[in-house]
């Protein structure tokens, strides 16, 4: 409770002395560093709400109706393809005109660019969930009667919890990550930089304040770190219940609860506030998700004809955009722009899996030297690609290698920890007897690796490039484009193109043609090669019991 009272002391005194959202710039004082921090997490908080919540109602339903299904599935696919910038002008016309460029408009474009990070992989592991749900469990909850809300409490939501831990811890990671584009919001000369420790660090970076820098990646890597040991791992644990298996096995309690469970004062809170509260809400949660289901085709016609006046909306703009003037050289120049950043994406998943498969080999037989490789590939994860730019920076000075260098080591610290996670996974689950049977053929050293090794994780690995693919086209904005210590660097690339269509000359034109020409490239290449690679590489190398 003191602490409470301590951390609502120290939010009230702090906030009077916050610049306001449209300052040139924020205060770099260290005292005003927890408030930052506070009001990042309650940011990213809002934004998780809202990302499990539609994530829950849009999965549920892709799951469910063959119509939606086909509506979802490649609106989804189509919009996480799209980078974090180009859901600014969404924030800009619709967020902040609504509110009249008020705080509150400016927090919800915030809040909203947070999810636009957080929400994909949530919708996709809960569609995975139900569509994999065994027919057995399907037809007990058909004779049980289960139906609205109760199908949600005793059905939906406990098929659906492992892999929303997973892609939880995911989305949060994601979230740190993109937390400094969301908290400085520009489209030429409006700017908005909101109080936070993602707007801190950027602000740092720009500066070349290495003391502010330091101080802002201690507090984002502690909360990071403190997350994972009282948030996360707890979940991560808990969820191991929910999994449907027949092993019988006792579900592990997490370290950290049974730390607590010797106190009195949480038993008691527990009882009394916690527990009731927590059916309040998932009662709550059931009826609520439960409207889409009720409403059935209604809904699904509804989501469908909203998406396509949308787009028709879009289209005229696009029309308009583009009717008024000529194209410029920017946009002419957009094609080999975009060949470059193809280039150094594809170096980006190149380096990714050069430095995974060796690490997974040396630690997955090892299950404390796995456990704390994921703990420390999770805190690096949610550090963001330009805090380590001055590192890069010296290694420049010092190794003297160019820009180009330079966006690619940017690029690998969007692509590695997807397909790092990955091989790590799909390592931890080769068999026993596999192992086994491997030691008695002398297989050892290299014909491990080329006999067993990598056949048996081939499919984690194309799913970590995958994502790592969509992860590396996130951050060639943030890679070949870097302000610091007052000094632009930058390459030729899509990156550079629409980050300075979006920062510097508020051009749409170059602003839309740029992100049209990235998700095109970057559908198609799904479509024509990681698809067809996927679907051969799960045939092929599935390890059927």
């Amino acid at each position: 409770m003191a602490i409470v009272v301590g951390l609502v002391i120290v939010v009230a005194v702090g906030s009077a002395q916050l610049r306001r959202f449209n300052a040139p710039e924020l205060d770099p004082s260290p005292l005003l560093l927890p408030i930052y921090l506070l009001r990042s997490l309650a940011r990213l908080s809002v934004a998780y709400a809202f990302a499990v919540l539609l994530a829950l109602a849009t999965g549920h339903l892709a799951a469910r109706s063959r119509f939606a299904r086909r509506l979802i599935l490649p609106t989804l696919d189509v919009l996480q393809s799209v980078p974090i910038l180009g859901f600014f002008p969404a924030a800009v016309s619709v967020f902040i005109g609504l509110f009249g460029g008020s705080a509150l408009g400016v927090e919800a474009a915030a809040i909203f660019l947070i999810f636009t990070s957080m929400f994909w992989n949530l919708a996709f592991g809960v569609y995975e969930s139900l569509i994999t749900l065994p027919d057995d469990v399907k037809l007990a909850a058909q004779q049980f009667g289960l139906r609205g809300p109760l199908r949600w409490t005793r059905l939906i939501l406990p098929a659906v919890v492992p892999s929303l831990a997973y892609n939880s811890i995911l989305s949060w990671a994601n979230g740190w990550y993109f937390l400094l584009a969301s908290e400085i919001i520009a489209a030429g000369p409006a700017r908005y930089t909101l109080p936070g420790l993602g707007s801190y660090l950027g602000e740092a970076i720009s500066a070349g304040r290495t003391d502010q820098l330091l101080r802002g990646l201690v507090a984002l890597v502690g909360t990071v770190i403190a997350m994972h040991l009282l948030v996360w791992s707890p979940v991560e644990t808990w969820a191991e219940r929910y999994h449907m298996d027949e092993s019988g096995d006792r579900p592990r309690t997490p370290r950290i609860a049974r730390l607590l469970a010797r106190s009195r004062i949480v038993r008691g809170l527990g009882r009394a506030v916690v527990f009731p509260a927590a059916q309040q809400l998932l009662g709550l949660a059931g009826r609520l998700l439960a409207l889409p289901g009720r409403l059935g085709p209604v809904f699904a016609v509804s989501i469908g004809l909203g998406v396509v006046g949308l787009a028709a909306r879009a289209l005229k703009k696009v029309v308009q955009l583009f009717g008024d003037r000529p194209l410029s050289s920017e946009t002419l120049a957009i094609p080999l722009s975009l060949l470059l950043s193809l280039l150094r994406v594809s170096a980006g998943v190149a380096l990714a899996v050069a430095l995974a498969l060796p690490l997974a080999y040396l630690t997955f037989r090892r299950a404390r030297v796995r456990q704390a490789a994921l703990s420390v590939l999770e805190v690096l994860g949610a550090i963001p690609a330009t805090a380590f730019f001055p590192l890069i920076l010296l290694a420049m000075v010092r190794f003297d290698f160019g820009m180009n260098v330079a966006s690619i080591l940017l690029v690998l610290t969007g692509t590695f920890f997807y397909v790092m996670f990955n091989v790590l996974s799909g390592a931890a689950s080769i068999p026993k007897e596999m192992n086994e049977a491997a030691a008695v053929l002398g297989l050892r050293g290299a014909r491990y690796v080329s006999r067993v090794f990598v056949p048996a994780i081939l499919p984690s690995l194309v799913t970590g490039c995958v994502t790592a693919w969509g992860g590396g086209w996130n951050a060639i904005i943030f890679s070949e484009y870097v302000v610091a210590g007052e000094k632009t660097y930058a390459v030729r690339g899509i990156g550079a193109t629409l980050d300075r269509a979006t920062w510097v000359s508020g051009d749409s034109q170059v602003m839309v043609a740029s992100l049209a020409a990235m998700v095109l490239l970057v559908v198609l290449l799904n479509r024509l090669f990681w698809d067809p690679l996927y679907q051969h590489v799960a045939a092929r190398y599935k390890m059927d019991v």
